[in-house]
């Protein structure tokens, strides 16, 4: 996995096809959390991915509307907007299917980019703000499996990811795994964060 960098019409980032593969379906399967399926065709994936992501449980929500989602990641993705009951179930009724229409439609901007041939995936210029909306619900949906509530929580595991690619091994690996995805996609995230304020400097020049 490579930073971002400036390219034409864009910015864009080298990454190996397992890492493309994995990002693919951690993007496809936060869709699917939300309610829709966005990799009609996805392809097959060795058995260590299958139970890294299996270990994520991305199922559907069935929770109503009118409801606060019950499952934790879920909840992360679709917070209440209000911290009086009431108002909440009130705006959830009416916001919710467009909140989750949106989040989808920019998850499935990033996944077909990822899902493309070649060796680098390219961010489109204007579909910035979509790829860092996409990636950050990804990363809720990671923290929320990792156990995730502060930022000691989350030094914790970048420690866990650092020593797994020091070498050192706990009797975890699945856990270690998405610690390690969790790492890196934030790390990633922030890479196209830079690669967009060094392309505003070049053009305020």
């Amino acid at each position: 996995m490579h930073a971002f960098v400036p390219v034409r019409n864009g910015l864009a980032s080298k990454l190996e096809e397992v890492e493309r593969r994995i990002i693919a379906r951690l993007v496809a399967d936060t869709a699917e959390l939300l309610g829709t399926r966005i990799d009609e065709e996805p392809g097959a994936a060795p058995a260590d991915e299958d139970e890294l992501l299996a270990a994520l449980d991305f199922d559907p929500a069935d929770d109503v509307v009118t409801a606060a989602p019950t499952d934790a990641a879920l909840a992360r993705l679709l917070p209440p907007m209000s911290q009086d009951e009431d108002l909440a179930a009130e705006l959830r009724t009416l916001t919710e299917d467009s909140v989750r229409a949106g989040k989808v439609e920019r998850l499935a901007t990033v996944w077909r980019e990822l899902s493309a041939a070649g060796e680098s995936v390219t961010v489109r210029e204007g579909t910035e703000g979509q790829w860092l909306s996409a990636l950050t619900d990804v990363r809720l949906v990671l923290a929320a499996r990792l156990g995730i509530d502060d930022e000691a929580d989350a030094e914790r595991v970048y420690q866990r990811a650092q020593s797994r690619t020091g070498g050192q091994q706990s009797e975890d690996d699945v856990d270690d795994a998405m610690a390690t995805m969790y790492a890196a996609l934030t790390w990633w995230q922030e890479s196209l964060l830079q690669a967009m304020t060094r392309r505003g400097r070049g053009r305020g020049r």
